[in-house]
């Protein structure tokens, strides 16, 4: 059984699980989220199988390629679930790949040379996020034989980045249709979709002024959920349902006062990313520590706080065309960039979740962010007066680190934190 049947099948089980075993603290929208990507799943597996749509990589340029008429393949997504990847990382090293990158970037490959899921008929490598992701696209793309076009982001959200990357995916559009047979670009769907994602972002910027609401409203484990955007999935009208019913959710929960802990005691801001191979989350609940929020690349951004979305006219001071619309999400990523936006976007979602403290995971390979821990923490303590845990790791390697080395961390500092906020160690 492929990795995708697998996962199939372990979307069934959740769905089973929140039919017969509900559980109070996690949110109920989950259930059309599983429905939706048990949906997404099954297309890829009968694309792949019969071949009867083309599929893409679909990180980021979600609305090109869904405008298109492809079917998304989430590469650096599928990788974060297979949660331990021992045996795709000894296949990239029989390979000769290097095995000391982000993970999720260098696991997809594996993936693919294992058959545990399909290669994309074309790729669209871009380091919209970070090099190392465009790296691993081109790599995937030259060893199955696949079209690839390069796409490079702009460093700054303006008016010469925007045309400058709207013009590559313009580029882009004539190179995919000349290459895959049957592939068309639809600008009425382009359309529709956009005012699918402009009303998700609404939700979502709604969302995310609940994740400050004391208690938190979040069990850590929907907080680290990183959304994905609706033209992600086949039927983005259903993936805004989904939006929506946790919006209606949240508010519900904050007009009861209703919290996810007994006694919250600490209120921490998770950044990067985590070990995937175990859940660091029941300790901290265990402790009385939230997790209001993962801050990452979008999260005060497209997904955000007070960043401008589609169908903002106030930042380039005029309509955009459906095309820049797409250019505009590229160019809102705070990874990848500089690194002065990185720092900035992750102060300025502490002091929005009023969070004493961060967990700052340092991912090995992570050329876009490991860098920058020592400079948030710095800037955290100087300029919010509050502590950040650089935790090293990876997320997919528990040969690395253990899970009883990450939890004598997450002790160490949870008792570090309390001890600052002056509530004791226990």
């Amino acid at each position: 059984m492929t990795w995708l049947e697998k996962e199939i099948e372990r979307n069934k089980r959740r769905l089973e699980r929140i039919e017969t075993n509900p559980d109070w603290t996690m949110l109920q929208a989950n259930r059309l989220l599983y429905e939706m990507e048990l949906d997404l799943r099954q297309r890829q597996l009968e694309a792949w199988r019969t071949g009867n749509q083309p599929m893409a990589n679909i990180e980021y340029a979600t609305l090109i390629m869904n405008a298109m008429g492809f079917l998304g393949l989430d590469l650096m997504g599928a990788a974060d679930r297979t949660r331990l990847a021992d045996q795709y990382f000894d296949i990239l090293r029989a390979e000769g790949y290097p095995d000391t990158a982000c993970d999720r970037t260098i696991v997809c490959l594996a993936m693919c040379i294992n058959k545990d899921f399909p290669p994309p008929d074309i790729v669209l490598a871009h380091n919209t996020a970070c090099h190392m992701e465009l790296t691993s696209f081109k790599a995937i793309g030259e060893h199955f034989d696949k079209p690839v076009f390069t796409l490079d982001g702009g460093l700054e959200a303006n008016e010469d980045s925007l045309r400058f990357v709207a013009d590559q995916l313009g580029e882009f559009i004539e190179f995919a249709e000349a290459k895959i047979p049957g592939v068309r670009y639809d600008e009425e769907r382009m359309i529709e979709l956009i005012n699918v994602e402009r009303k998700a972002m609404a939700c979502l910027s709604e969302i995310n002024a609940l994740r400050a609401h004391e208690p938190c409203l979040l069990s850590a484990l929907d907080a680290f959920r990183l959304p994905r955007f609706t033209s992600y999935y086949p039927d983005p009208h259903r993936a805004l349902r989904y939006f929506e019913e946790w919006r209606d959710e949240m508010k519900d929960r904050a007009e009861k006062g209703i919290g996810v802990l007994e006694e919250e005691k600490l209120r921490l801001l998770w950044v990067v990313t985590g070990p995937f191979y175990f859940n660091p989350f029941y300790l901290l609940a265990r402790r009385g520590v939230a997790i209001p929020a993962l801050q990452f690349g979008w999260m005060t951004r497209a997904f955000g706080i007070n960043y401008p979305s589609f169908g903002d006219t106030t930042e380039y001071g005029r309509p955009l065309t459906p095309i820049e619309e797409q250019a505009r999400q590229l160019n809102s990523n705070s990874w990848a960039v500089l690194g002065e936006t990185w720092v900035n976007d992750t102060l300025e979602a502490a002091e929005f979740m009023k969070v004493d403290g961060m967990i700052y995971y340092v991912q090995i390979g992570c050329t876009a962010t490991a860098g920058l821990g020592r400079v948030v923490a710095e800037a955290g303590e100087k300029r919010l007066g509050i502590p950040t845990l650089l935790m090293e790791g990876r997320q997919l390697d528990s040969k690395f680190k253990s899970q009883e080395e990450c939890e004598q961390e997450l002790e160490a500092f949870v008792d570090l934190c309390l001890s600052r906020k002056g509530t004791g160690g226990t």
